[in-house]
């Protein structure tokens, strides 16, 4: 939800870019930690990758 709401799109569409991205694939992996940090460091990494697709 704070995907959709920083970025003004769907919940849907927030839900489908963070399925694919890297750090979807990293918060599944708990030897990289992402679990324990804070939503905002995962929102700023994720919009960054985000941004770095396009």
């Amino acid at each position: 939800m704070l995907l959709a709401d920083i970025l003004k799109i769907s919940p849907e569409r927030a839900l489908d870019l963070y399925y694919n991205t890297k750090i979807y694939q990293q918060m599944s992996d708990p030897k990289y930690g992402l679990q324990l940090m804070s939503d905002d460091y995962i929102i700023e990494e994720l919009i960054e990758e985000l941004r770095d697709t396009i």
